[in-house]
């Protein structure tokens, strides 16, 4: 293919995305639909929303029709199949280079843009390949790697050497994106790249639109059980078993005083029934799975009456806008871009990482303090208007257009 950069000055760039992540195609009553798996379709729902903005949108990501792509994407992307592997790992990687470097240089014929999310080991590979392919290149981040990938490695001498390689590779995307235009998700990930910068654009990342906001007025009184919902994958960043723990304290204190929804699945699912059976409390914790986002979503946060979130590192959690989006309040773990979203406490009460006390003590206080609420709620929900998915995809899509003239050069 050509290099024309005619069209890239006009700002008319095919956009690729990739993303360390599962695809498929299928093809019922012979149209294609892509699909993701459950945990990569929030971000990916917006990636498309993104590319609604650009005259074609390419997704790179590992392709399988076993590996639980379920569920259908907005927009009918394009597809860059990519070998696939089950799951990130020294044999992985090596076993699928050659195979994914030829097919990544093969779909860059497709796209003129390529917005590489990491770090990664394959996506530093498409950053290469991109720039002797002479293609644009925008490096995303959206999460604090290192305490990511903490929280799910087991101890032991091989830890020692995988903490080594992740610290490179962390090292090597930060030297990129002082050289790159790079989008990150949270004020934490942005200090971390040295921002606020010229070149960093912290982003927000939103699936609620405009038309789904819930008017914040007055509650219904918190007469009955309090019913608690998360929203997140069972996973250990996400560290369910800290609200576990709390919710056993404040039901040893008051019992039958509060309930709990956890929306979402993951690998510590089994886990997560015997500790609430560890604990006496499952007879008041429900685990109804992962809900797409959607009017059954939306229902659970209407039924909520307080959302909590205790992840261990996030950068802009989502599911806390969709909670001020249906004007619930919130405590959460201060973490990441929780912060941010919570306003440094006026939209929400920040809690210490790993505290079960002070989780539990945070949230029987809040519920105690109306006003106080009430409050919260209330600014909740006007920062909720500035993160609607219209506004926040086409600020991401803006920051991508704004330097179509630069080229990959690394």
């Amino acid at each position: 293919m050509s290099e024309k950069t005619d069209h890239v000055v006009a700002g008319r760039e095919r956009l690729g995305v990739y993303v360390d992540t599962v695809v498929d195609i299928s093809h019922g009553d012979g149209i294609p639909t892509v699909r993701t798996n459950a945990a990569s379709l929030a971000f990916l729902t917006f990636v498309c929303e993104v590319g609604s903005g650009f005259p074609g949108l390419t997704i790179f990501a590992r392709q399988s029709s076993a590996a639980g792509a379920d569920f259908p994407l907005p927009g009918s992307p394009a597809v860059a199949g990519l070998p696939y592997y089950p799951a990130v790992s020294p044999s992985a990687l090596a076993g699928n280079a050659v195979a994914t470097v030829r097919a990544m240089w093969r779909h860059l014929d497709d796209v003129d843009h390529v917005w590489v999310f990491g770090p990664h080991p394959f996506g530093l590979l498409l950053v290469a390949l991109a720039a002797v392919r002479r293609r644009r290149v925008t490096l995303g981040v959206r999460q604090e790697t290192l305490a990511y990938f903490a929280s799910r490695m087991k101890p032991g001498a091989r830890r020692i050497g995988l903490g080594v390689a992740l610290r490179l590779m962390d090292a090597s995307w930060r030297l990129l994106s002082r050289r790159l235009p790079t989008t990150v998700v949270g004020a934490g990930i942005e200090k971390a790249y040295g921002g606020p910068r010229t070149g960093l654009y912290p982003m927000s990342v939103s699936l609620v639109r405009h038309r789904d906001l819930m008017p914040a007025g007055p509650r219904r009184e918190l007469t009955g059980p309090i019913e608690l919902l998360a929203v997140g994958r069972l996973a250990p960043e996400k560290n369910p078993m800290l609200l576990l723990d709390a919710l056993a304290l404040l039901h040893s204190r008051r019992p039958d005083r509060f309930r709990l929804t956890w929306v979402g699945d993951g690998e510590l699912r089994s886990a997560v029934r015997e500790r609430t059976a560890e604990l006496g409390i499952e007879d008041i914790v429900s685990l109804p799975g992962f809900v797409p986002i959607g009017r059954e979503l939306m229902a659970y946060y209407r039924r909520a009456d307080l959302f909590v979130l205790t992840s261990v590192t996030e950068g802009l959690p989502q599911a806390l806008v969709e909670a001020q989006a249906n004007a619930v309040p919130i405590v959460a773990t201060d973490v990441g871009g929780v912060g941010v979203v919570l306003d440094d406490g006026r939209a929400g009460v920040l809690v210490p990482s790993r505290d079960a006390t002070a989780l539990a003590e945070s949230i029987d206080g809040l519920v105690e303090d109306s006003a106080r609420l009430s409050a919260m709620v209330q600014r909740g929900r006007e920062l909720a208007e500035t993160r609607t998915l219209e506004a926040t995809s086409a600020s991401a899509a803006a920051f991508l257009k704004a330097g179509t003239q630069q080229r990959a050069e690394v």
